[in-house]
């Protein structure tokens, strides 16, 4: 596999556990903004031209949207570009999709007029909601310094308040606030499961009105996994 070491990462993770459990509660952390909980052994195909198989324990970095995994205790990341397919041993499965090469989780998989179909989701960093938590926190913060000031507390009171108040908040190892994006294959195609693609791809005007109606009266939520199973079952299985 072609690959980069990665020196800085080394000095935050000097531990690396492995194991081939699930992790059905686990959401990534600041510190560990990984999939899933462990690095797992996993079937990886790479190549460009010349497909490889290699089973080696890796994780996918949602920050990054890249494969990262363990060779000789030393972690290493995959270029970009160079990863086919992940297949974990819990039956999750990974495929890049989009110009960026995200990392989406294969959802289900069918045969349309012949050819594979897919839905495909990829959970990837709410940015504008972690933002908004930094906001939140550097806010809390002035508001506490601000009223201690004016109360004219000395040093160690309005220290000992901001730290209560906080509650020792290190936004390294709370859960990173994450959203979900759909994909479908059809024909040979991967394209975002965004309404105005989804209506592209219907080529009959009539079952576009009914897409219209149907995802109004279905209260479909393009960020929801069983709302955009409803409207592929609908649309492009019938």
């Amino acid at each position: 596999m072609i690959k980069k070491i990665l020196i800085a990462m080394l000095a935050i993770l000097p531990a690396l556990p492995i194991c081939s459990q699930d992790n059905t509660d686990w959401e990534p952390l600041g510190n560990w903004p990984f999939i899933n909980r462990q690095f797992r052994t996993a079937t990886v195909y790479t190549g460009l031209f010349n497909r490889t198989k290699t089973v080696v324990p890796c994780n996918i970095h949602v920050g990054k949207q890249s494969l990262w995994y363990t060779q000789n205790d030393t972690l290493m990341e995959a270029i970009p570009g160079t990863v086919l397919r992940v297949e974990f041993p819990n039956g999750d499965v990974y495929m890049p999709v989009g110009s960026q090469h995200m990392f989406g989780r294969i959802v289900r998989e069918d045969t349309v007029q012949g050819q594979i179909a897919r839905v495909i989701c990829v959970r990837s960093v709410d940015q504008k909601a972690l933002d908004q938590r930094g906001v939140d926190i550097l806010n809390n913060t002035q508001n506490i310094l601000q009223g201690a000031s004016a109360l004219g507390v000395g040093f160690g009171s309005w220290a000992s308040a901001l730290s209560d108040a906080n509650g020792a908040v290190n936004e390294e190892e709370l859960p990173l606030p994450m959203t979900n994006q759909f994909y479908f294959q059809v024909r040979g195609e991967i394209f975002p499961a965004t309404n105005k693609q989804i209506l592209a791809h219907i080529s009959d005007a009539k079952r576009k009105k009914e897409y219209r109606a149907f995802t109004r009266s279905a209260e479909i939520i393009s960020t929801n996994e069983t709302s955009m199973l409803k409207v592929w079952k609908e649309f492009f299985l019938k």
